[in-house]
């Protein structure tokens, strides 16, 4: 299945701005995508660049303050649904961002950039990941590439199965090793009461294998791993790897 990467990079002094969209089929359309039209299917894989280049054109205008910002890492599933004279039927959240904010600012530029869209031939689903990041990872108070000092309930084994993760704390490292190449899966519950990302040993982000911020599907070699679990409130997470 043919990926498509739709990107917009920022520069600014002293951060690094990263305002992303991507769309890829396999991960946002998984099945459905070969439930489309045939005529569906052409105009999403023909159209992509133009896609492309419409909606970073409406999301730099949109993003031009949040370069001001220290620190950002956030993102979003959006879909709406294009008609055959260029208006669109609304705009879903697949996934919501943790901040309201993103979500305003990823609908004002699909409103916006739509309107310019090619003209499909029939209603189409269009799927795109808005991503906000600015500066670099930030860990506690972690600074720069200082790793955090791994005191008190900071840093801990994190063993097979499910693990309580109190609100008191809000963000939490903990550390574990896999025993062979395989899969990490993770979840929450309740519902999104906490965000996931899966760390290397380093404190280097690795992708989570799905656009959930809150699940981790993701196979990795044999070697030492962290997760930062980022809580909303009293959370239990479930993590099994190999």
């Amino acid at each position: 299945m043919k990926k498509w990467i739709l990107g917009l990079f920022i520069l600014s002094s002293g951060a690094i701005a990263d305002f992303e969209v991507k769309m890829n089929t396999r991960a946002l359309y998984k099945d459905s995508f070969e439930k489309l039209s045939l005529n569906q299917q052409n105009y999403i894989l023909d159209n992509m660049d133009k896609i492309q280049s419409i909606t970073e054109a409406s999301l730099k205008k949109e993003t031009l303050n949040l370069k001001k910002e220290k620190f950002i890492d956030d993102k979003n599933v959006a879909e709406l649904i294009l008609n055959t004279d260029g208006s669109i039927k609304g705009i879903e959240f697949i996934a919501r961002s943790n901040e309201r904010r993103f979500d305003n600012i990823t609908k004002k530029v699909l409103e916006k950039a739509a309107k310019n869209y090619p003209k499909p031939s029939e209603p189409t689903p269009i799927r795109m990941i808005f991503e906000y990041k600015i500066g670099k990872m930030s860990i506690g108070s972690q600074k720069g590439n200082e790793q955090p000092k791994a005191t008190g309930e900071y840093i801990q084994n994190l063993q097979k199965g499910t693990t309580r993760f109190e609100h008191t704390m809000k963000q939490q490292v903990r550390e574990f090793e896999t025993s062979r190449d395989g899969f990490i899966n993770g979840s929450v519950n309740p519902g999104v009461c906490a965000s996931l990302k899966l760390l290397t040993e380093n404190y280097q982000e690795i992708s989570n294998g799905t656009y959930w911020a809150y699940s981790i599907n993701k196979e990795v070699p044999k070697g030492k791993y962290k997760l930062l679990v980022q809580t909303k409130e009293t959370c239990n997470v479930s993590i099994q790897y190999p």
